[in-house]
This record gives structure tokens, sequence and C-alpha cells, in this order.
């Protein structure tokens, strides 16, 4: 086989090994990449999660709460701190003013003590009621958060699937045509060595017998 022949093929097969080379690498770093952008964006879910996890506990604890004083136990109401101590310092105060007027037990201070616990349990009610309701509120709006986050992160996360199959299929290609330039370039320089060598035996380089010859 003729120098130039050789030495084509032979850069033939470093340039398509290199191209091979150069495809995989970038499909390599584009999965490389792809795992970690999937795990920060993992990552950066979770932390918002526990983040936000306190205020969806308290939310449901809350709505909890609001259920049951709806049904008729007002357990939580009755120990709630506010509600205890304005009961309590209410009664204080009201039991000294009818002990100066000599009016603690009489039917006029026991009427005045149910007025004054019907007052506080409707004003307090109300109060414990609504301090819930913002409970609950923070609770919903952690889920909503979350329920954005978490649609976020499965978009970002399905783009970069998405464009690292894409890097995939390209670095695929490009390794085929690698591989089919070589088969080219290969099957070239085999025609033009095949070709040169018919030559050289057309030519009377052959020393066997040829036509008309003894």
């Amino acid at each position: 086989m003729p120098w130039g022949v050789a030495v084509a093929a032979v850069g033939a097969y470093a340039s398509s090994s290199a191209q091979k080379k150069a495809a995989k690498a970038a499909a390599g770093a584009s999965q490389q990449a792809t795992d970690q952008t999937v795990a920060e964006q993992r990552r950066q879910y979770d932390q918002s999660r526990a983040d936000q996890l306190p205020f969806l506990q308290a939310g449901q604890g809350a709505l909890k709460r609001q259920e049951a004083y709806l049904t008729g136990d007002t357990s939580g109401f009755e120990n709630s701190a506010d509600y205890k101590f304005a009961v309590d310092q209410g009664f204080k105060g009201l039991n000294r003013g009818l002990a100066r007027n000599g009016a603690l037990w009489s039917g006029g201070g026991d009427a005045d003590r149910i007025a004054l616990g019907q007052g506080l349990a409707t004003q307090y009610g109300n109060n414990y009621w609504n301090k819930l309701a913002g409970q609950a509120g923070q609770g919903q709006l952690s889920a909503n958060t979350l329920g954005g986050l978490g649609a976020n992160m499965a978009n970002n996360i399905g783009t970069a699937y998405g464009n690292n199959a894409l890097a995939q299929s390209q670095s695929a290609y490009n390794r085929a045509n690698a591989n089919s330039a070589l088969y080219g370039q290969a099957t070239g320089a085999f025609n033009e060595w095949y070709g040169g060598k018919n030559k050289s035996l057309n030519g009377g380089f052959y020393l066997g017998n040829q036509p008309g010859k003894g």
C-alpha cells in the first residue's frame, strides 16, 4: 500500500476517534450537569419544605381546633391563656367591688357575675376563633407555597431531563457521523490503493504471463 494512502487512513482513524471521544465527553458532561441540576432542585425544595413545615403544622392544628369548637368541644377555648387571664382578672375586680358594697353574695352580685362571664365568653370566643382562623390561613398559605415550589421543581427537572436527552441524542448522532466518515474515508483509501494496483498491473509491471506472450 502506498505511504500516502496509509497516512490518509491513519489520519482518518485518528480524526474519527477524536470526534467520538469529544462526543462522548460532551454526553458525559451533559449527564453530570443534569444530575447536579436535579439534585439542587430537590435540595432547594426539601429546604423550603422544612422551612414551611412549622407553619403548615400550626395551620393544621388550628383547623382541628376550629372543628372541635364548632362541634361543642370548648376545652381549647376555655384553656386559652388570654381568656383564662381575662376571666381571672375580671371576676377578681368584680368581686372586690361587690364586697366593698356588701353585695358579694347577693342576687345582684350573681347576676353581675353571670353577665360578666357571658360577655367575656362572647368577646374572647370571637378572639379565639379569629386567632385560629389566622393560623389556619398561614397553614393554607404554606401549603399553596409548597405546591407552587413543587410544580416549579417538577418543571425544572423535566426541562433538565429534556435538554439532557437532546444532548445525548446529539452525541450519538455525532458518533455515528464520525463512524460513517471513517468508513467512507477507509473505503476511499482502499479504492485508491486498489485502483493504483490495477494501474500498475495494466502498465506492464506484472511479471507473469500476459496475452500474446509465452
